[in-house]
């Protein structure tokens, strides 16, 4: 029977391991197909997505040199117009004209070294970028960046083809300025909800004009941008620096701050500048990514379902064995832990030989101020309930514990958490679970039964007083009352013996009149200390010391 058990048992573990091989070795195959499946559709997704980016961003430069052309025509235009001009009324009537048509920041008059005046006789030193005495030398169109105090980074058009004098002022050249939030509104790509962003640089990386996320900070050179905040090797950057040098075309994927995104690079036909073009990869992919989440979530569903049918077969039956032991184990525990909560008694079990705890009740916290994980992790710091104690004291009580064997004694606490005074009724009982020697630990509140016991000792002290305290009061009063008793009788006496004398019985009588005063306050003292034992008259406590002072 025994020889038949085992081989049953052998199948079946060869069956579960060769049905675990089989799943293992489907589940390798088809990652395989889907890594391949994956490489395949990033390299998809990476040229599509890098070919739409260059096509709008390509937008962007035309409509960028649109804008630079539109202006310098009207900076020939007005030169023509301003050689005509007669008055400087006239003038500024035109650029003020010209100004609300086109939109530009400011119209300046230019001399050669920086210097400017405006239609409104504002003077001042255009600090812009570059050369500019040669480039007005050689009669040459200027785009520039500018700075004036105060004031965001300006794109300055300026014309040399025309001098003169504007208000005193000798000027060399004409210049319209724009700011760089307004060649901004140009380049804006609305697609990509407002996340896309770029730059236009020199060939040096130095930024022209900045249109980037809000969220970047500002940056004046594009190539120390990768260099500090992008994954890219030094290689890989005087490559791209190169490729901006030579005017050419191109993508490329970057990783700045952890998030991967795609720049996209075009040579613009002003000067030497190039039209940068930045975009979140995660939402120029969000519909490929979608799709292809979708394929590996469908393709990791079937995996998933192939290989746990397969296991679920195998293992079902002794999940249900498995299942229908946990049940009645919650069961129990569930019944167990309610029970617990409301005793006043802590239940624990730990090993003999080691000390490690296998179980405490929930109430533990409740009763002794300690969570049950604190025991479970070292039983001992239920010594530090009682600190007077020694490690050899607390130990005593369970060395040498036997199955069946029960201990009791009594202990005082201290409530971890209130501090408390609390007195417990232990009983250690040996137990054998699985050929091991365990302890079982009931630790009973018998906190109110001590605080009762308490009560009445008091309320029997208390009681044993007061009778104390009657017999010696009646025992003092039986004694001050004698005295003028005494007197009032041996002064009657007196009197009486001397009734002709008539001084000696005013004396007699004025003595006894004032034992009888004195004896009328003792019992009207009594009369008090009866009424204040019954509750009909309230003293207060300056009296009732004068009165127990003068009765002492």
């Amino acid at each position: 029977m025994d020889e038949i058990k085992y081989r049953k048992k052998k199948q079946f573990m060869k069956t579960r391991l060769g049905a675990f091989a089989a799943a293992i070795v489907l589940i390798i195959g088809i990652s395989m197909v889907g890594i391949q499946y994956t490489r395949f559709v990033s390299k998809t997704v990476y040229q599509e997505s890098t070919s739409h980016l260059t096509e709008i961003f390509h937008q962007s430069n035309k409509a960028l040199n649109e804008l630079v052309n539109k202006n310098l025509t009207y900076l020939h235009m007005w030169s023509a117009y301003l050689q005509k001009a007669s008055t400087e009324n006239e003038i500024c009537d035109y650029i003020n004209k010209v100004q609300e048509e086109i939109g530009f920041s400011g119209f300046y008059f230019l001399s050669f070294d920086g210097n400017y005046k405006t239609i409104t006789g504002e003077t001042g030193y255009l600090g812009l970028q570059g050369n500019l005495d040669d480039k007005i030398t050689q009669r040459n169109d200027i785009i520039m960046n500018a700075a004036l105090p105060g004031k965001s980074q300006m794109l300055v058009f300026a014309c040399p083809e025309v001098n003169g004098i504007y208000q005193g002022f000798e000027y060399d050249a004409i210049a319209v300025a724009y700011d760089n939030a307004d060649i901004v509104k140009v380049l804006d790509i609305s697609a990509f909800q407002g996340n896309a962003g770029g730059y236009v640089v020199h060939s040096d990386g130095r930024v022209v004009i900045d249109h980037a996320p809000e969220s970047w900070e500002t940056a004046y050179n594009f190539i120390a941008v990768l260099r500090d905040h992008s994954g890219l090797s030094e290689d890989e950057i005087m490559t791209f620096s190169e490729e901006l040098k030579q005017g050419h075309t191109g993508a490329m994927l970057v990783n700045l701050e952890g998030r991967n995104y795609y720049l996209i690079y075009e040579k613009v036909n002003i000067q030497d500048w190039a039209l940068l073009g930045i975009v979140p990869a995660d939402i120029v992919n969000a519909s490929m990514n979608e799709l292809q989440r979708s394929t590996l979530i469908i393709v990791g569903a079937m995996l998933f379902s192939i290989a746990s049918f397969i296991i679920i077969m195998i293992l079902r039956r002794s999940q249900l064995n498995i299942k229908s032991k946990n049940i009645q184990i919650l069961y129990r525990d569930e019944l167990f832990k309610k029970l617990s909560m409301n005793v006043d008694d802590v239940f624990l079990m730990a090993d003999a030989k080691t000390a490690r705890v296998d179980y405490v009740s929930p109430n533990a916290e409740k009763l002794l101020g300690i969570t049950a994980k604190q025991i479970e992790d070292n039983i001992y710091v239920l010594g530090k309930l009682h600190p007077q104690d020694t490690e050899g004291q607390r130990s005593k009580h369970l060395r040498g514990l036997l199955v069946n064997e029960q201990r009791e004694w009594d202990f005082e606490y201290v409530h971890k958490k209130t501090g408390e005074q609390r007195w417990f009724h232990i009983i250690a009982m040996g137990s054998e679970v699985e050929k091991k020697l365990k302890c079982i630990i009931v630790m009973s509140d018998r906190t109110a039964d001590k605080k009762m016991n308490q009560a009445l000792s008091d309320a029997v002290c208390a009681a044993e007083t007061a009778n104390r305290a009657k017999s010696t009061f009646l025992s003092n009063m039986s004694h001050d009352i004698r005295t003028p008793m005494n007197a009032i009788i041996g002064f009657t006496t007196l009197a009486v013996s001397n009734i002709e004398n008539q001084e000696k019985v005013r004396d007699y009588l004025g003595k006894i009149l004032a034992s009888s005063n004195h004896l009328l306050s003792l019992i009207n003292d009594i009369l008090d200390m009866s009424r204040i034992e019954s509750g009909k008259i309230h003293l207060e406590e300056l009296r009732l010391i004068c009165q127990i002072f003068f009765m002492i």
